[in-house]
């Protein structure tokens, strides 16, 4: 996955610079940080924590309430006056604990050189993280490069995984003998001999106007003293530092996840007589099926057989489940071939009162399978794409309009359609909107 992944880079780079005037990798680099400065992803901007304590308490009206103290002392304080009559040692740990009161931004990774942010403008902010982070980018840039070149050009070990010592050392060696040789080689095209028969290297101009005047072109001078013969092991990219490159490489000339989902809607949502301009998120409570539609997302106390009786009549073959206790996430996905097996067991008894939860209890591990991989709606359309196409059968889309990180037309036509929060997405989101490019691009719509 990891090798595929940097394959992609490595073409949007190359678009890239097609696009941009052939610019080095410097200035992509730089492009790069300044349209993703603030994200978690970039290195060179860093959050500083500044650590104090927080003290929970829940109102009449059920709400959560989280203070703020500076110090342990405000905070037992804090304690005292919200719980007078006492808190024995295990909940007050629980009740009040140090965490971070507020965060300082930094350009920089290195304490001694990083750049207070605090105060700046975000034009300011900015170029001071670009500058921070840029050459460490443009390195990785090349990095990539040399990663998917072969052994023998850059003597970086990354074509094959050894299964015992000797076969590691034979190949340490092997690829040490073929960078000598291959420096050798150039070495040996390059040596003349004088009049007095002293050996030397024809210097690179000399060699150029020979080679123009025998092959008619300029031709690359094999500089021996630019060849390496050290082995070195592959360099070690952060992945998140690889995914911010491949969405930004991508949202260059792609599609957000969001905007294939917002179009694609209208199309489907006919197939279960769905509202066709508004696509609710994935909630799995009653409030997400007032009208009595048909509805994704489902939570453990959801009765099962109304599930299965949507699903077998959706022509949907999953159902992802969500738990307000765990911050309403997706904790699993059932699947409706599963669940057929289930029911084709005599054994097995529907009860009209059977909940979604039950399904944990059927099999070795259960049959509310892991959930489906998450993504955030401003990815590219090639993300998701690769993740389906690697045996998932489905992916869940978090859309929140305030925090988006691609091209801000495309969210303002999300928004018209996406209802913020969790959605899915299928291969009949994919085929459709690419069926339906094909036919626009095609000036039939």
């Amino acid at each position: 996955m990891t090798q595929e992944l940097l394959t992609r880079i490595r073409q949007g780079i190359v678009e890239y610079k097609k696009r941009h005037d052939n610019c080095t990798n410097q200035e992509l680099a730089e492009d790069f940080i300044r349209k993703t400065a603030f994200s978690p992803s970039t290195n060179s901007f860093r959050l500083e924590e500044v650590i104090g304590f927080h003290v929970i308490q829940e109102n009449e009206l059920g709400e959560i309430i989280i203070h703020e103290c500076e110090d342990k002392t405000e905070a037992e304080e804090k304690v005292k006056e919200l719980y007078p009559d006492g808190i024995k040692q295990d909940t007050l740990e629980l009740i009040c604990y140090s965490a971070p009161i507020k965060v300082i931004p930094h350009a920089g990774v290195q304490k001694r050189s990083q750049t207070d942010l605090t105060g700046l403008s975000d034009s300011d902010a900015i170029q001071a993280i670009v500058d921070a982070g840029a050459s460490r980018i443009a390195d990785t840039i090349s990095d990539i490069h040399r990663i998917l070149k072969d052994e023998t050009e850059t003597g970086i070990m990354n074509n094959i995984n050894p299964v015992t010592v000797d076969d590691a050392i034979n190949h340490r060696m092997s690829l040490q003998e073929d960078l000598e040789t291959t420096r050798a080689e150039a070495v040996f095209s390059l040596i003349r001999d004088s009049d007095d028969g002293e050996k030397s290297l024809v210097k690179e101009a000399a060699w150029r106007s020979q080679n123009m005047a025998t092959s008619g072109e300029a031709l690359i001078y094999p500089d021996p003293k630019k060849m390496s013969i050290d082995v070195t092991s592959s360099k070690k990219i952060q992945y998140s530092t690889l995914l911010a490159l491949d969405r930004f490489l991508s949202n260059e000339m792609g599609v957000s996840v969001a905007k294939v989902l917002a179009k694609v809607h209208p199309i489907l949502a006919k197939a279960f007589n769905a509202n066709t301009e508004w696509r609710p998120s994935l909630s799995g409570t009653p409030e997400s099926n007032e009208d009595g539609e048909f509805s994704f997302g489902k939570n453990l106390g959801s009765n099962l057989r109304e599930m299965i009786h949507e699903m077998a009549h959706s022509g949907f073959d999953m159902q992802p489940i969500f738990d307000k206790r765990v911050g309403g996430n997706c904790i699993g996905m059932v699947k409706l071939s599963d669940v057929a097996g289930l029911m084709s067991d005599d054994s097995f008894n529907l009860r009209p009162d059977s909940t979604v939860s039950e399904l944990q209890n059927y099999g070795p591990e259960g049959m509310i399978l892991p959930p489906p991989p998450q993504i955030d709606a401003s990815s590219d359309l090639s993300v998701a794409g690769n993740i389906l196409k690697h045996g998932n059968d489905a992916i869940i889309v978090k859309f929140d309009p305030n925090n988006w990180f691609g091209n801000k037309t495309e969210l303002d036509a999300a928004k018209e359609t996406l209802a913020p929060g969790y959605h899915i997405m299928t291969s009949h989101d994919i085929i459709a909107y690419r069926l339906m490019s094909s036919v626009e691009i095609g000036g039939l719509v």
